[in-house]
């Protein structure tokens, strides 16, 4: 258990997978994982089960598996390769892992970043527990993914949705549009929580139900209010207009482990 006790105390080696991406930038940037191993695409590319055979062969205990084509539009227009990537890639992860298991006897704990897209659009308050129904390739790749590293014995699956306060391109948002997601460094300190009380298992991390203006207002005040029909005008695919989640769970293990620091 690694609660209470720094990762040098327990000399614990993770490797970080999609350092590239915005969570995973933020995640590299923090000093909680100054030691984690951060090999760029180029020399790890989960597509590629040789790339990591050889990296998991370095005797890491935990894995943040990052790497994802995220970007809904992306999905939608490039669909062979957002599987290949968010499904095929997983696929290699947790073959290796369980290789790598079968050759040591070490259990190596995967952290996956999974999405709220893998719950229905229009629902709201999903907990773990929640069927899930994705409604777009992006939640349905997360979705495949999912069942994919629970071949696991240890896996730590986190739901969410989050920005980064720094590059919110759009001028507008919606406010009959409404999730939990909070901004990327929040996520970071969130997962950093979880590590040290050594949680596995599914698990919603996430705020409040808010809708996406008022989420977006809080560190841009110049943006302006739009509709989901506005957004449905300009966009081919479907949205969700109730993602928000029942961080019920999360909430429980912070007062239980209230001497945490996030």
């Amino acid at each position: 258990m690694i609660y209470g006790v720094s990762l040098s105390q327990k000399k614990i080696k993770i490797l970080l997978i999609g350092s590239s991406g915005t969570l995973g930038k933020t995640i590299a940037k923090n000093k909680f994982f100054s030691k984690a191993v951060k090999p760029s695409k180029k020399k790890l590319n989960i597509t590629k089960r040789s790339d990591v055979k050889k990296y998991l062969r370095k005797d890491f205990q935990i894995i943040i598996n990052c790497a994802a084509i995220s970007s809904v539009k992306d999905c939608e227009n490039k669909p062979s390769l957002a599987y290949k990537v968010n499904v095929n890639g997983v696929k290699n992860l947790v073959k290796e892992i369980l290789e790598y298991k079968k050759d040591t006897k070490k259990n190596i704990l995967l952290v996956h970043i999974s999405s709220d897209a893998v719950y229905p659009p229009k629902r709201g308050n999903n907990s773990e527990k929640s069927k899930l129904i994705p409604y777009n390739i992006y939640g349905n790749t997360k979705y495949k993914s999912e069942s994919i590293v629970k071949k696991l014995d240890r896996f730590t699956i986190i739901r969410t949705r989050f920005f980064d306060k720094h590059k919110i391109k759009f001028k507008d948002a919606a406010t009959d549009i409404f999730s939990s997601m909070l901004e990327v460094k929040d996520i970071v300190r969130n997962i950093i929580f979880l590590l040290k009380i050594d949680y596995t298992g599914v698990i919603n991390v996430g705020g409040e139900k808010i809708s996406d203006f008022n989420a977006i207002k809080k560190f841009n005040k110049k943006i302006k209010k739009t509709s989901t029909k506005e957004i449905l005008r300009k966009t081919k695919y479907t949205i969700a207009t109730d993602a928000s989640l029942n961080i019920s769970l999360l909430k429980k293990l912070k007062k239980k482990y209230e001497k945490i620091r996030l």
